[in-house]
């Protein structure tokens, strides 16, 4: 384009939608960083904080839901003045624990991938700030929605960026940025009449992406990002969980001995 063709309007325009995509690809890095890295690590923190007793709680609440089922069973022979057929009814309690069981091995499963991720090797600071420089790069240069006329080819290309920065893989950024030609790192997008359109639909495209940063922020695990490096709130979290676990304790253990008696009864019927 002729620099002399160029109106002050346009100029502002230039000038909005430049300052438009840098404003989004930092959003679009504070988003991904939250949904690929935050996130992850503040859900693998709460279940190493909590996920024990938690997992505890379940399984007692499971064990006590069986009993009671149990004892559902038992009454209703009881009710007949009939001796509970214990076979039959423990028959019909395997048939619900099963179900339990792929409730408490999901549980269970989550626990050692908190494990595993919170133990596995990181990257260190440096080259975590490179990831992030590097993903910011790539994401002003390569993004659908700072690039209107993009080609299917630097679409795919983004979504490998996407995939890199989720695993963490610093060698495949480093790779991708290299060898994108260094003219295309720094060239304008030359919008032509349709600067306005995209100025307006970037803006769009600015809202949604602050608000959906803005709702991440307030859902777990995101929401409890103070609480969960505050010493003072885990140890009381972790008190009232332990509290919990010695209440469904009682309560198992009085279900148990009224289910043993129910299960010796005999029918009187001549």
């Amino acid at each position: 384009m002729n620099t002399l063709d160029i109106t002050p309007e346009k100029r502002r325009l230039q000038q909005e939608y430049d300052e438009l995509k840098k404003k989004f690809a930092n959003l679009m890095l504070t988003f991904e960083e939250m949904k690929q890295q935050e996130g992850p690590k503040l859900g693998a923190l709460y279940l190493k904080l909590f996920g024990n007793n938690k997992y505890q709680i379940l399984n007692l609440q499971v064990e006590i839901k069986l009993l009671e089922m149990r004892k559902q069973l038992l009454q209703r022979y009881i009710n007949r003045d009939e001796t509970p057929d214990l076979q039959k009814i423990s028959s019909k309690i395997e048939e619900a624990l099963s179900a339990y069981n792929k409730i408490l091995e999901n549980e269970a499963q989550k626990l050692k991938d908190a494990k595993d991720y919170l133990e596995a090797p990181l990257l260190s600071e440096a080259e975590t700030n490179e990831m992030k420089s590097l993903y910011h790069l790539l994401v002003k240069q390569l993004h659908p929605d700072l690039h209107p006329n993009q080609s299917e080819e630097d679409k795919d290309l983004f979504q490998i960026v996407q995939t890199a920065y989720a695993l963490g893989n610093l060698e495949k950024l480093r790779e991708i940025s290299l060898a994108l030609d260094a003219g295309k790192l720094v060239k304008q997008e030359d919008c032509g009449d349709h600067l306005q359109e995209y100025v307006d639909t970037l803006k769009g495209k600015v809202r949604i992406l602050e608000q959906k940063i803005s709702d991440l922020e307030n859902i777990f695990p995101y929401n409890l990002k103070e609480q969960l490096f505050d010493q003072s709130w885990v140890e009381q979290e972790q008190r009232r969980d332990e509290e919990m676990i010695a209440l469904l304790k009682e309560k198992r253990d009085h279900l148990s001995k009224i289910v043993e008696v129910m299960s010796e009864y005999k029918t009187k019927k001549l």
